[in-house]
């Protein structure tokens, strides 16, 4: 039991230093680059750091533990909102929050919700093309963030 418990901890500290690194490499390039730090972290930090989940859930699936890897994204996702956000604001002190840039992305994220469940209406299941839409509908989100990024749309006003 204790050699579980090592591994664990191992396992830990090694996610924090590297995600630590990557987000100082992704501040990095955005800086180089041009990047804003509103794309760069809602694009390519928060795909980077959810590719641990992705992980643990694809293997759980292949593994026949179709309720193991549904329960890991969406409590993922629920520890993301309520205590990864919240203690991210203890550190710091405290965290103006733009509406003009939460509301649209609140939005959307309703809008994913419903686009799934609807998706999974059938028999709590998913087809590949269904799969290929939900990642379409994600490349979607991510031309819409540039766009607003560039200037292109203006839903976002603070963005």
């Amino acid at each position: 039991m204790g050699r579980e418990w090592g591994k664990l901890a191992v396992g830990l500290i090694v996610i924090l230093v590297a995600v630590e690194q990557l987000v100082g490499g992704v501040e990095s390039l955005s800086h180089t680059f041009g990047i804003p730090e509103f794309l760069a972290g809602v694009t390519i930090i928060a795909a980077a750091t959810s590719l641990p989940d992705k992980l643990v859930s694809v293997r759980s699936a292949r593994a026949g533990k179709r309720a193991t890897s549904l329960g890991n994204v969406f409590g993922s996702n629920t520890f993301d909102l309520l205590v990864a956000i919240p203690v991210g604001v203890l550190i710091v002190g405290s965290v103006p929050v733009d509406f003009a840039v939460a509301i649209p992305m609140f939005g959307v994220l309703t809008l994913a919700t419903v686009l799934l469940f609807t998706i999974l209406r059938t028999d709590l299941s998913l087809t590949g093309v269904e799969s290929y839409g939900l990642l379409a509908a994600y490349l979607l989100f991510v031309a819409w963030v540039i766009a607003e990024t560039v200037g292109v749309t203006q839903l976002i006003q603070g963005g």
